[in-house]
């Protein structure tokens, strides 16, 4: 059966659209978002309240009470939004289409706009942004370190872009698509955060651990990298960006920066190749330490 997400959402999904201006664009997908970034906010101070209650210091094994919680909350956005993301694709005619096609120029038309708008993104697209608001208003919690300084501003970048081009896709109805498949990505952050979890509790050897690392690495690989490809071959097939493919579709075109909006959507495959590398380098050194440590084992047995 097919998801009735007008009435499974919280927020109201069939008012998108009105004044085609950035304004009021803002208005209404950040007057959406605004209410799941206090909800976020809200979660966070209250696993902070549970942790304290449960008799937990300000730091549990050396890393504050806050960036636990936030891990967690995050790991309740992911929970959610990563299924619901992926129900939404997989009962998208337009999605599928991409997918079997491989990209190819007729899909790739509606992957840019289709008959019907994609509620699901109408849905979720509004929930992420508010956890992307709650997330930096809680900055300070961040496991803010030298050696992840970089990762760190890359997901501060990722964040800001995010707020500033997303809110397009769903008022204009305009590669929404595109943007549903990056919430479906969320499933990786599930596994991510679990790791992160896992590590901090000093949990590193254990089954579990190794266990999360494989299914990360695996569901990194599958749909970050390569179920982009398709992706990628679409919008070379049907680019967002090109103003003759606005008119197309409407009359007069979607927005005079709609085009900034659109060819964004190369920048997170980018991010991915950069974090896919890292993921596979990092798995498979943890994967051969393992094989180095039984080997030095059986030699010292004998």
């Amino acid at each position: 059966a097919m998801v009735d997400w007008v009435a499974l959402s919280p927020h109201i999904i069939t008012d998108y659209g009105g004044t085609p201006t950035l304004s009021a664009m803002y208005v209404q997908v950040w007057g959406k978002a605004i209410g799941y970034a206090i909800a976020f906010v809200s979660i966070w101070a209250l696993l902070v309240a549970l942790l304290a209650a449960a008799g937990f210091g300000k730091e549990i094994c050396g890393t504050r009470r806050g960036t636990w919680a936030l891990k967690v909350a995050m790991l309740m956005h992911h929970g959610l939004i990563a299924p619901l993301a992926i129900m939404g694709l997989m009962e998208d005619p337009a999605v599928q289409g991409m997918y079997r096609c491989f990209g190819c120029a007729e899909a790739a038309q509606l992957m840019n706009r289709d008959t019907n708008p994609p509620l699901a993104a109408r849905m979720l697209t509004p929930i992420t942004l508010g956890y992307f608001m709650g997330d930096l208003l809680l900055l300070s919690q961040w496991n803010l370190t030298k050696s992840g300084a970089f990762e760190n501003m890359l997901m501060l970048f990722h964040h800001v872009a995010s707020l500033a081009v997303w809110p397009g896709a769903i008022y204009f109805d305009w590669v929404a698509r595109y943007v549903l498949l990056m919430l479906s990505y969320e499933f990786t952050g599930v596994w991510l955060t679990t790791l992160w979890l896992l590590s901090t509790a000093n949990l590193k050897k254990s089954v579990w651990y190794m266990l999360t690392g494989a299914l990360f690495t695996f569901s990194f690989v599958i749909m970050r990298m390569v179920g982009a490809l398709p992706q990628l071959i679409a919008m070379w097939n049907a680019p967002p960006w090109s103003v003759e493919l606005e008119n197309k579709a409407q009359a007069g075109g979607i927005h005079w920066l709609c085009w900034v909006f659109s060819i964004s959507l190369v920048f997170p495959h980018l991010l991915n190749l950069f974090w896919g590398v890292k993921v596979v380098k990092g798995f498979a050194a943890v994967i051969c330490k393992k094989k180095d440590s039984k080997t030095a084992d059986g030699k010292k047995a004998k």
